[in-house]
């Protein structure tokens, strides 16, 4: 064994273990326990002997295995349909448990088997949804420090964070998660609050400042005054909101359950009167078979399970079936916009000289002096140069300005950048020509650095965050489908209008905080529409989860925003969105296809029954027949390509 091979082997097995510890709970749920024990027969039962699922005529060997899977699956779903009878809640466990039953009573063993396994793999991948989308209030918790700084009597103490009361005041340092909503006292910090309002790129805080809960203190110290705490903090809003979004969305009336309504005392009546009629207990036997819903068990999840295959393999997890049912009704796409319609990193847009310095100059200059800084500007400046294929040497001095910048020597002269508003207090006077270039930059919502050389502004950086390349083709294909767009950004309104204005998004609402989005959705939904949400962060995730189908980006998505979406996108593609969108509304035709298809079979099934023409086995082999065209036309969703 290569070493690689027994790295990548140790890695699975340690994936493995910690995904086992992580959804403990759900493996161990006897739903899951029973759809698996029933599943693994009925494959080993198929798989040794097929013969007994292509023909009615053997000799019976093997036929155990079939009855053991059909009765331990079954077992499961008669006791599920027992309850919901005495709940009045009539689902699709009441007609299947009818079907399983007549099936065993006849000896078609690999139908009951069959029927029974496929409705609890679609029970069984619901609760798994729901697992996952528990653990995404799990990964809140670990925004905030388990142990604070406090200053309390003159001294500085380290407590849990538990015993932190509002009025404390909290230190928090450079690389520390702020544990409290507050206000700053003292001191100043780049603080990237990207977690609870989504904007891009970090905001200065200083005295008088508030400060967010969960929110990462980069470069800087800062005394805060506690004003809020645990649960009502914002970061313990978007907590509560998502437990609330969790239980009050309704959950999708699956089309199986819908006809399970109209189907179960339509079988057993129709059952009843033909024995009182004809006096033939096999014609009422035979009643219920071809009653019995194996071909509309098929004509859903084999539709759903083809379009969630076809989407997989383009990169798109869909969690579960209803999402795609929900989807095929969408007529409103939401967008946040940082990590979403954006990249969510900023980039050097543009070099303005002021002085007899050229573009490259300020460049290479600028990145000499952002070399050692972690800051996200000193990264873009970096990387800037860098493409530009020039050599960065090491400045001959470095000096870090808590929250102002920063000042470096190179090539004899002394270079300091740092913001406008800071820069105003070094020395270092504007004109009125540059303060109204660097207001010009502000209005077009991008935020500006100064470069000063020997205490005279030198130059103007712009950063903003680039516009993801295949946003604007997405959102050019929503609107042909006639979807509504919206934008949603906790950014201020200059950027969020100058990405909608490129974009033609046609709403946009900016500097809102999590609970605004929720309340946005919510109105939406009470006019009457059907939303998709997109984003990434956690601030999305109460949204994410209100919303009809919630998306969230998976490479760059937080794990908030990826346990509680209903679907994610692996490629971060958002052309994928319009995608999903076309495949849903062709899975739900191609579901009633098989639907009028199963319903069609049923009525000339009933119709041969009365006169005693179809018996039991004659009934339940025409099923099966019948069950080949459902499963083909389904089929045809995994070959679907998208429109380029």
């Amino acid at each position: 064994m290569t070493e690689n091979t027994y790295i990548r082997t140790k890695n699975f097995w340690s994936s493995l273990r910690n995904l086992v510890i992580r959804y403990k709970d759900f493996l161990l749920d006897p739903g899951t326990l029973f759809t698996v024990a029933s599943g693994v027969l009925l494959i080993i039962a198929i798989a040794v002997y097929p013969q007994n699922m292509l023909s009615h005529h053997n000799d019976g060997e093997g036929d155990w295995l079939y009855l053991l899977s059909a009765l331990i699956g079954s077992s499961f779903i008669w006791w599920s349909a027992y309850q919901g009878i005495k709940e009045r809640d009539f689902t699709a466990d009441i007609p299947v448990t009818i079907a399983t039953i007549a099936a065993i009573a006849i000896g078609e063993y690999s139908a009951a088997a069959v029927v029974a396994v496929l409705l609890l793999l679609g029970g069984m991948l619901e609760e798994m949804v729901s697992a996952r989308a528990g653990k995404a209030l799990e990964s809140l918790a670990k925004l905030l420090p388990d142990r604070v700084t406090v200053r309390r009597g003159g001294h500085d103490v380290v407590v849990p964070l538990e015993n932190v009361v509002t009025g404390d005041l909290i230190l928090v340092k450079s690389g520390e998660r702020i544990a409290v909503d507050g206000t700053v006292i003292s001191g100043t910090a780049s603080i990237n609050q990207a977690a609870i309002t989504g904007e891009s790129l970090p905001i200065e805080k200083q005295s008088g400042d508030t400060v967010f809960a969960g929110t990462l203190n980069e470069v800087g110290a800062m005394e805060i005054l506690a004003t809020k705490i645990g649960s009502e903090t914002t970061l313990g809003q978007i907590h509560r909101l998502i437990e609330e979004s969790q239980t009050q969305k309704p959950k999708i009336e699956r089309l199986l359950n819908q006809y399970a309504k109209v189907y179960t005392p339509t079988a057993i009546v129709l059952g009843v009167l033909l024995w009182w009629w004809s006096g033939d207990l096999m014609r009422a036997i035979t009643m219920l078979i071809v009653f019995c819903p194996c071909v509309m068990v098929l004509a859903t999840p084999t539709a759903l399970v083809a379009s969630v295959g076809n989407a997989a393999l383009r990169g798109n997890l869909i969690k579960k079936g209803s999402t795609v049912e929900s989807m095929a009704k969408i007529d409103t796409v939401i967008f946040d916009k940082t990590g979403t319609l954006t990249h969510g990193e900023p980039e050097l847009s543009s070099i303005i000289p002021l002085k007899n310095y050229s573009e490259e100059d300020l460049l290479l200059l600028s990145a000499i002096a952002e070399k050692f800084s972690e800051h996200p500007f000193a990264k873009a400046i970096v990387k800037a140069a860098e493409e530009k294929g020039f050599s960065i040497p090491d400045p001959e001095s470095f000096e870090s300005l808590s929250g102002i910048g920063i000042k470096v020597k190179t090539e004899g002269k002394n270079i300091f950048i740092g913001r406008p508003k800071q820069v105003l207090g070094l020395d270092m006077p504007f004109s009125l020509e540059v303060e109204e270039k660097i207001e010009k930059q502000f209005q077009l919502g991008r935020n500006v650095v100064i470069i000063g050389i020997e205490n005279e502004a030198a130059g103007i950086l712009t950063f903003e965050d680039k516009i993801r390349q295949e946003s604007k083709k997405s959102i050019e294909k929503l609107h042909k489908l006639g979807m509504k767009t919206i934008m949603v950004t906790g950014d201020s309104k200059a950027v969020a209008e100058r990405i909608a204005k490129v974009l033609d998004i046609n709403e946009v609402y900016a500097e809102v905080m999590p609970q605004e989005k929720v309340e946005i959705v919510k109105r939406l939904q009470l006019e009457g529409h059907k939303i998709i949400f997109v984003g990434d962060g956690v601030n999305d995730g109460p949204a994410l989860v209100t919303a009809d189908v919630g998306i969230a980006m998976g490479l760059t998505g937080t794990d908030v925003a990826i346990e509680t979406a209903d679907v994610g996108l692996l490629s971060d593609d958002l052309s994928k969105i319009p995608y999903l969108i076309n495949i849903s509304q062709k899975t739900i035709k191609t579901i009633w296809q098989n639907v009028v298809f199963s319903l069609s079979i049923l009525a000339m099934a009933v119709i041969l029954t009365i006169p005693g023409i179809l018996t039991p086995v004659t009934g339940a082999l025409l099923h099966e027949l019948s069950s080949i065209p459902v499963i083909m036309n389904s089929a045809r969703l995994i070959t679907y390509k998208p429109e380029n």
